[in-house]
């Protein structure tokens, strides 16, 4: 009995169930077929390629939300290429995440695989036009 106190009380201290307050928001997944119209329209779009069960690519999408919430006029979206495997073919992912930056007309001008950091990606994303 005493051991089960124990247990319970280890549990009920060290948070076990809580919501983390701290967590940062993440870039929620788009559907491909909303991001698609936006490619090849004139601005540079990003597509961040990934999944939302991998690690990195929830790192990923953290720190693109950050930049998002800093540029709200930029075509960036996340594409959950679990969910959506054609999208997967169609861009050559061969492994998570992969970043796709696609130009004013549409085509690939710039590929990254693996996650980046803030300040790399920002600087990728302005040379490339794609932050507004």
């Amino acid at each position: 009995m005493f051991r089960m106190f124990l247990i319970g009380s280890a549990l009920l201290l060290g948070g076990c169930g809580q919501e983390k307050t701290s967590q940062v928001s993440m870039l929620h997944v788009t559907p491909y077929n909303l991001a698609a119209p936006k490619i090849g329209r004139g601005q540079p779009v990003l597509l961040e390629l990934g999944s939302t069960s991998c690690r990195s690519c929830e790192d990923m999408a953290r720190t693109l939300y950050r930049i998002k919430k800093q540029h709200p006029r930029s075509a960036i979206y996340f594409i959950d290429i679990r969910r959506e495997r054609q999208v997967a073919v169609q861009y050559d992912v061969r492994m998570m995440p992969t970043q796709v930056i696609l130009g004013g007309s549409g085509k690939i001008v710039y590929r990254h695989i693996g996650p980046s950091e803030t300040k790399e990606l920002t600087e990728t994303l302005t040379r490339f036009g794609v932050l507004q």
